[in-house]
């Protein structure tokens, strides 16, 4: 999948990612996030160091959950 052109399908598959790498249990919270309501560069990014790591410490997801918050558009 090339991340590089922002689109809602891959807004879509990034939020799906990151929710399933952190076992978000609250991950409803950034269904049907709208590319228009998002930091897509941020998104990408923060995708990209999800995706490098095999574990995550519960102080590392907390902290990826919080920028994951961050990203959204004021």
């Amino acid at each position: 999948m090339n991340l590089e052109q922002p689109s809602q399908e891959n807004v879509d598959f990034i939020l799906k990612k990151i929710t399933e790498k952190l076992k978000m249990v609250n991950a409803s919270a950034f269904e049907n996030m709208k590319l228009e309501q998002v930091h897509y560069d941020l998104l990408v990014e923060l995708y990209q160091l999800i995706s490098r790591k095999n574990s995550f410490s519960p102080r590392e997801m907390q902290m990826f959950a919080e920028e994951l918050s961050s990203i959204r558009k004021n």
